[in-house]
């Protein structure tokens, strides 16, 4: 039993392994605590439609609210997210839906829940788009119960917007969309 639960520990630990590289956060004091927030970096890849970039950097900002888990900054992205779906030319029922359902809630984790979505329809927009540089579709194999959701980030280095600070750079880098 206790090499079951060594091995078990082992495996989280490379899973979620922090690389030592430079982060993209900042510390913000408050009356008694202090917390990292992350600021994330800016985004490298061009789009061929610019429309489709103003929603990438909207789902970035989606993003960025979730490793910081904050569900009214989430809410505020995701309507700024609509209002940018709503200009595409393209089919977006299904997104449109997503970043509804994130808008409208309160939870942070019904937030994330719908994430997942969101970044499915988003990674297929990116892919049809993307003309230069590099986007990174990074995976944790723990969100949701050991299910496992995948996000798109500008960075290589992993903030996961499914745990937040409790595990923060727990994920891989899936592949890079080029």
């Amino acid at each position: 039993m206790k090499k079951v639960l060594i091995a078990c520990a082992t495996l989280v630990f490379l899973a979620c392994g922090e690389k030592k590289t430079k982060s993209e956060t900042v510390s913000v004091s408050t009356d008694a605590t202090q917390k990292e927030i992350y600021t994330g970096s800016e985004r490298e890849a061009q789009f061929e439609d610019e429309q489709v970039a103003r929603v990438y950097d909207d789902y970035n900002l989606l993003k960025v609210a979730l490793v910081n888990t904050d569900a009214e900054a989430a809410r505020a992205a995701a309507s700024k997210m609509l209002e940018s779906i709503k200009e595409l030319d393209d089919d977006t029922a299904d997104l449109l839906v997503a970043a509804q359902d994130i808008a409208a809630a309160t939870d942070v984790n019904l937030q994330r829940a719908r994430f997942e979505d969101l970044t499915a329809e988003i990674k297929s927009l990116v892919e049809a788009n993307i003309a230069s540089g590099s986007l990174y579709y990074q995976y944790c194999p723990m969100a949701f119960d050991g299910k496992g959701a995948y996000w798109i980030s500008n960075e290589e280095k992993v903030y996961n917007p499914y745990f937040g600070d409790v595990m923060l750079n727990c994920g891989t880098v899936d592949s890079k969309i080029e």
